[in-house]
C-alpha cells in the first residue's frame, strides 16, 4: 500500500523504487540461478575444484544471466509498466522479494540486494577455472552498466567491488603472515579502514565483508585480478562514453588505492609468501607469476586513472598529488619482485615508469617529490638508464625490423630486445625530465621545496641551492657513467647525439616529448655559471651535456635522420597523437634558429664549443682521481659525423630545401582546407626563415 505524494515529491520518489526494482532483479536473477553453485556443498567441504561437468554447468548459468542483464538494458521498460510492477517489487523488505542472505545479515535501503548480488559473483572467482572467473567479471560489467543510471546506487556498487578486493587482500595477508585463526579479526578490521569518507557506513561493509568470507572459501590473489579488470573496463567505458560519474570513480579508486597494503613483506614478496605456503600443487615459479600478475593488474588500472590528456587539468591536481605518497612505495614494490618472470617484470617497470611519467606534471611543483622520483629511478632503474645507447648503430637499413633476415645479418647477441629499449626511452626521458626541473629549479619562484631536512644527497646552503645541485649532479654522473667515456674514447659528440635520437625514433610520441625537454639543455650550463666555482669541477659532466646536446645541432641531425624529407615532417605534423608536439617542436625550433642564425647555418660553430670545452676540461681533470687513467692524446671532439662526405655548409642547404618545402606544401594544404587546424603560426615562422635564407 502505497502513500500519496504530492507532485513533486512523487517525482523525486519514482526513480528510488525504480531503482529497489532494478536491484530486486538483479538479486533475483543472479540468487536464482548463480547461488545453487555456491551452495551445493557444506562449507566445510566446500571446494575450488571443479569436475569438466560441473564447470560446464556453471558457465552455462553465468552465460544466461549475463545475456538477461544486457537484453534488460536493451529493453528498457516504460514507466506504465514501472508503476504497475512496483506493487509487486518494492524494496527488500517487501514480501514480493527477499534476498537469499544468510541470517541476521540483512540491511536496509535495498543495500542488502547489492551486498547479496556481490558476493554471489565474487564467490565465484574462486573456483579454479579460468573461464568461469572471465565469465563472473563480464557479469559484474553488466550489472555496473544496468546500475550506472543510478549514480547513488552505482558509487555503492563500486564501493562493494573495492571492499571485495580489500576483504580477500587482508585475508591473503593474514593466511601467509599469521595463523589462519586470526584471519577473521584481521578481514573485519578492514571495513573501518575502507569505509571511511565513504557512501557506505562501516557496519554495512563489516556484514558484507562476513557474507563474502562465507561464500568465498578461497581467498586466492587471483580474484584481485579479477576485480582489478572489472574496474579498469569500466573505466574504460565511463572515458568512452564520456560520463559525468567518471571523476566519482577516479576519487573513488585513488582514495581506496591508497589504502591497499604495501607492505613488502605481503604482496610484493612472492619468495617468503611461498615458503609459508603448505600446498605443494604452487610451484614457486606458479606463485612468483601470480604476484606478477596482481601487481601488473592494479598497476594497469593505476595508469588509465592518469591519461596523457589530464596533464593539464588543474581541477584534479588536487587528487593526484595525493598519491605522491606513494611513490616511495614503488622502490619497494620494485625490490621485493625478484622472483616473478621477467616478462612480468619488464611489464611492472613499464607501468611503474608510465606512472610516474604521467604523475610528474601534477607534483613537479614540489621539488621534494621531483627528488624522490629521482632515487627511485637511481635506486631501482639503474639497468635501462645506464644502457648503451651506441647499440642502435648496428641496424641493417636495407631490411625490415622483425624480417628473419635481419636475425641472419646480425647475431641475437647484437641485437636489443624491444621492451628493454623502450623501459630505456622511459627510464631517460623522465630522468632527464625531472634534472632538469631541478636544476632550473631556482629561476621559478612557483616551486615549493621541502627537502632541505634531507642532508644526505645536498651541499648547498639553501633549500634552493640544494635542489639545483641535486639536479644538475645527477645529470653529470649520467652523462659521465653512459656518454663521456665515449668521447674519451674519440667518439664524437655527434655520434651521440645521433644514437641518442635514433633510439626515440623507433616511437614518435616519446621522441617528440623528447626533443621539447632538450631544448632546455642550455640552461644548464647557465645554471652552473651561477654556482660557487667550488662546485663547477664535480659539475663537468653535466655543462658537457648542454653543450653536447645543442638545440640547434639536435635540430640539424633530427632532420638529417629523416634523410631531409619535408612529407615526413608533413605527416608527423597530421598525426593525431603527436601533430600538437611536433608543431610545438617546429615552432620553438624556429624560432631558436631565427635568434642563432649563425650556429645554424655553419655547424663548425657547434664544434669549436665543444673542442673550446675539452680544453678546460683537461686542465680540470688533472685533479680529479676518476679521470687520471683517461687519455686525451689524438682525441679530437665535434668531429662530424658526416664530415669526409659533406661540408658544413651542406647541411644548412640541406635542411633549407627540406623547410621551405613543407612550407609550400602547407600553404597548398591550407588553401584546399586540407590541414585539420590551422598552420598559420608554423607558416609564419617558416616565413621568417625563408627572409632570413634569402639574406644569407
Amino acid at each position: 500500500k502505497h502513500e500519496i505524494l504530492p507532485p513533486g515529491e512523487e517525482m523525486a520518489e519514482r526513480p528510488r523504487w525504480q531503482e529497489r526494482q532494478q536491484l530486486a532483479r538483479l538479486c533475483d536473477l543472479v540468487a536464482d540461478s548463480l547461488l545453487p553453485h555456491l551452495e551445493s556443498e557444506p562449507l566445510a567441504t566446500r571446494r575450488p575444484q571443479l569436475t569438466r561437468e560441473e564447470e560446464r554447468r556453471i558457465l552455462v548459468a553465468l552465460s544466461r544471466v549475463n545475456k538477461a542483464i544486457r537484453g534488460w538494458d536493451d529493453d528498457e521498460v516504460d514507466d506504465g509498466e514501472q508503476g504497475c510492477a512496483s506493487e509487486q517489487i518494492v524494496s527488500c523488505s517487501e514480501e514480493a522479494h527477499s534476498c537469499c542472505l544468510p541470517p541476521d545479515h540483512h540491511f536496509d535501503d535495498g543495500f542488502s540486494c547489492l551486498a547479496n548480488i556481490i558476493s554471489i559473483v565474487v564467490g565465484l572467482l574462486h573456483l579454479c577455472s579460468d573461464y568461469i572467473k572471465h565469465s563472473a567479471g563480464n557479469i559484474l560489467m553488466a550489472i555496473s552498466n544496468s546500475l550506472m543510471k543510478f549514480e547513488a546506487v552505482w558509487i555503492q556498487f563500486v564501493e562493494l567491488v573495492w571492499a571485495a578486493i580489500h576483504t580477500v587482500s587482508t585475508c591473503a595477508h593474514n593466511h601467509s603472515t599469521i595463523n589462519a585463526t586470526k584471519d577473521s579479526v584481521g578481514c573485519s578490521s578492514a571495513a573501518e579502514s575502507i569505509s571511511h569518507d565513504t557512501t557506505t557506513k562501516s557496519t554495512s561493509i563489516t556484514s558484507f565483508i562476513a557474507v563474502l568470507k562465507l561464500r568465498c572459501v578461497n581467498t586466492s590473489r587471483q580474484i584481485m585480478t579479477c576485480l582489478f579488470r572489472v574496474l579498469h573496463i569500466i573505466l574504460k567505458l565511463l572515458k568512452l562514453n564520456d560520463s559525468e560519474m567518471k571523476d566519482d570513480f577516479i576519487c573513488l579508486s585513488i582514495h581506496h588505492i591508497q589504502k591497499l597494503h604495501w607492505d613488502p613483506g605481503y604482496q610484493l614478496n612472492a619468495g617468503k609468501v611461498v615458503s609459508i605456503v603448505t600446498d605443494d600443487r604452487h610451484s614457486l615459479s606458479k606463485d612468483a607469476a601470480q604476484f606478477g600478475i596482481v601487481s601488473g593488474s592494479l598497476l594497469q588500472l593505476f595508469c588509465s586513472l592518469f591519461e596523457q590528456s589530464d596533464t593539464e587539468d588543474t581541477d584534479r591536481r588536487d587528487i593526484f598529488v595525493k598519491l605522491a605518497d606513494a611513490i616511495p612505495r614503488l622502490a619497494t614494490f620494485l625490490q621485493e619482485q625478484q622472483d616473478i618472470p621477467k616478462s612480468l617484470s619488464q611489464y611492472s617497470k613499464h607501468k611503474i615508469l608510465m606512472l610516474m611519467i604521467r604523475l610528474k606534471p601534477h607534483i613537479q611543483q614540489n621539488c621534494s617529490h621531483i627528488v624522490c622520483l629521482l632515487k627511485l629511478l637511481r635506486g631501482h632503474f639503474q639497468s635501462p638508464l645506464h644502457e648503451p645507447m651506441f647499440q642502435h648503430s648496428t641496424k641493417l637499413e636495407n631490411c625490415l625490423e622483425g624480417s628473419p633476415f635481419l636475425l641472419s645479418g646480425v647475431s641475437l647477441g647484437e641485437l636489443q630486445d624491444k621492451s628493454t629499449r623502450h623501459l630505456q626511452r622511459q627510464a631517460m626521458y623522465l630522468f632527464l625530465s625531472c634534472s632538469i626541473v631541478l636544476a632550473c629549479s631556482g629561476d621559478d619562484s612557483r616551486l615549493k621545496c621541502s627537502c632541505k631536512r634531507d642532508q644526505c644527497c645536498h651541499k648547498g646552503q639553501g633549500c634552493t641551492d640544494n635542489c639545483n645541485y641535486f639536479g644538475l649532479s645527477e645529470i653529470s654522473v649520467w652523462f659521465q657513467r653512459c656518454c663521456l667515456d665515449k668521447i674519451l674514447d674519440s667518439k664524437s659528440s655527434t655520434d651521440i647525439v645521433l644514437c641518442f635520437l635514433q633510439l626515440y625514433m623507433e616511437e614518435d610520441d616519446m621522441l617528440f616529448i623528447i626533443l621539447l625537454q632538450l631544448l632546455d639543455a642550455p640552461l644548464i650550463s647557465l645554471a652552473i655559471d651561477k654556482m660557487e666555482t667550488k662546485w663547477t669541477s664535480e659539475l663537468i659532466g653535466a655543462k658537457l651535456f648542454s653543450i653536447v646536446f645543442d638545440p640547434v645541432h639536435i635540430f640539424h641531425q633530427w632532420l638529417s635522420l629523416l634523410h631531409y624529407d619535408h612529407l615526413v615532417l608533413v605527416d608527423y605534423l597530421i598525426s593525431k597523437d603527436v601533430g600538437v608536439h611536433c608543431a610545438q617542436y617546429l615552432l620553438r625550433c624556429l624560432r631558436l634558429v631565427s635568434g642563432c642564425w649563425d650556429a645554424f647555418v655553419d655547424d663548425s660553430v657547434y664544434e669549436a664549443q665543444i673542442q673550446k670545452f675539452n680544453c678546460k676540461r683537461q686542465r680540470t681533470l688533472k685533479n680529479i682521481n676518476s679521470f687520471t687513467g683517461s687519455s686525451m692524446g689524438g682525441t679530437k671532439l665535434g668531429s662530424s659525423h658526416d664530415k669526409e662526405n659533406k661540408s658544413k655548409k651542406q647541411l644548412f642547404l640541406s635542411a633549407k630545401v627540406c623547410l621551405l618545402s613543407l612550407k609550400r606544401t602547407l600553404e597548398d594544404l591550407h588553401k584546399k582546407d586540407l590541414f585539420p587546424y590551422n598552420p598559420k603560426p608554423l607558416l609564419k615562422s617558416l616565413s621568417r626563415f625563408e627572409e632570413l635564407c634569402a639574406q644569407y
